[in-house]
């Protein structure tokens, strides 16, 4: 569930089925090339491709293309050593010494879930990483974990206006929360704190589709429909993701020892992004069982209300990303052509055969 209000476009006819394994195989050629080592290689990948099967293709393998180009332009360094400078029991801030962001908070990510398996809750703040693509696919971590999840992230300059101004205040963080379910669809909230992310923007574009009123504005401070002319994102729900941004900036920019977005003025490539990664060990907290029957009975409840609309049941935020996912492991994916032909570009470069 993401803070926009238009639905991922979809539209058969300009559509092309994708097989999961090829995928793979092909990213981590790409990445090996560039000089990753295989592991990580394939943490990236997972990463790319778990933001696809939840029908995220903003943040997944379409974005493949601007990251080896950030290692051709040494922006991001392929073999990095990810560097431990803090650690307590319950808290480590890590440099990403210009890592791959994928690779960067996962490593977080696993170490927060461990830190909360030992003390309860586990925190990690991450510096001098990059763009970590979707932040559903770092809480979904701590889900399998069977832990609740939170990450957020600073993504490079000040790009989203401040609610009462034209005028870019913070960068457009994604904030994410987890909570594991006994089965079927775990409680996933993964939503920019402007009204939509760049990349699904990007999206609209690709389909031929115009920006939808209210989102973005100009470089002259005035409201815009036109993709090609966005300059400045519009916060969700006004001061609320205003807030929600400056607190995700806070959160990484400043207590990762970085900056906020408002301070940074190298495009963000360079300046780099910080991450912010808190698990939660349920069980240690409350009975496990207790916990669930409590979430049960409330998410069962929540699928009795009335509708709205009787053709759309009630949700919660995650369950039709889940339900895109177990479509997509089932028949693969479906991307959109130039995303699909972009993809056999890159495979045309190593000699690697796709089959689409």
């Amino acid at each position: 569930m993401s803070s926009d209000h238009f639905a991922p476009p979809q539209d058969r006819s300009q559509e092309v089925q994708i097989p999961l394994e090829p995928l793979k195989e092909l990213l981590v050629k790409l990445f090996v090339r560039m000089g990753m080592f295989e592991v990580e290689a394939e943490i990236a990948a997972d990463r790319l491709i778990e933001a696809d099967l939840r029908g995220i293709h903003s943040h997944g393998s379409r974005t493949a293309e601007r990251y080896l180009d950030s290692m051709d332009m040494g922006d991001i360094d392929p073999r990095a050593q990810i560097l431990t400078l803090k650690e307590t029991p319950a808290i480590a801030v890590l440099d990403g010494s210009k890592s791959m962001g994928h690779v960067a908070a996962t490593r977080a990510m696993e170490l927060a879930i461990k830190k909360a398996g030992e003390v309860g809750t586990g925190t990690v703040v991450v510096k001098n990483s990059h763009h970590f693509g979707a932040a559903a696919v770092y809480v979904l971590m701590a889900v399998r974990a069977g832990m609740i999840g939170y990450c957020t992230t600073n993504t490079g300059r000040a790009t989203v206006a401040a609610h009462g101004s034209t005028q870019g205040a913070t960068a457009n963080n994604a904030i994410a929360w987890g909570v594991p379910t006994r089965e079927g669809a775990p409680f996933v909230l993964d939503m920019a704190c402007a009204k939509t992310s760049w990349g699904k923007l990007d999206t609209q574009t690709m389909y031929g589709l115009p920006v939808p009123p209210g989102y973005a504005l100009d470089s002259e401070g005035k409201e815009t429909t036109d993709s090609s002319a966005v300059k400045t994102l519009l916060p969700a729900a006004g001061p609320r993701g205003y807030g929600l941004a400056m607190v995700s900036s806070i959160l990484t920019g400043a207590l990762a020892g970085g900056k906020l977005p408002i301070n940074k003025t190298k495009p963000p490539e360079i300046e780099g992004s910080e991450h912010f990664f808190y698990v939660i060990d349920l069980k240690q907290f409350v009975e496990e069982d207790q916990f669930h029957n409590e979430l049960d009975s409330a998410i069962k409840c929540i699928h009795q209300l009335s509708t709205v609309n009787e053709n759309e049941p009630v949700r919660l935020p995650g369950e039709s990303e889940w339900e895109q996912t177990q479509r997509s492991l089932g028949e693969g994916l479906l991307v959109h052509r130039d995303h699909a032909n972009q993809l056999k570009e890159l495979a045309e470069r190593i000699r690697f055969d796709v089959p689409w």
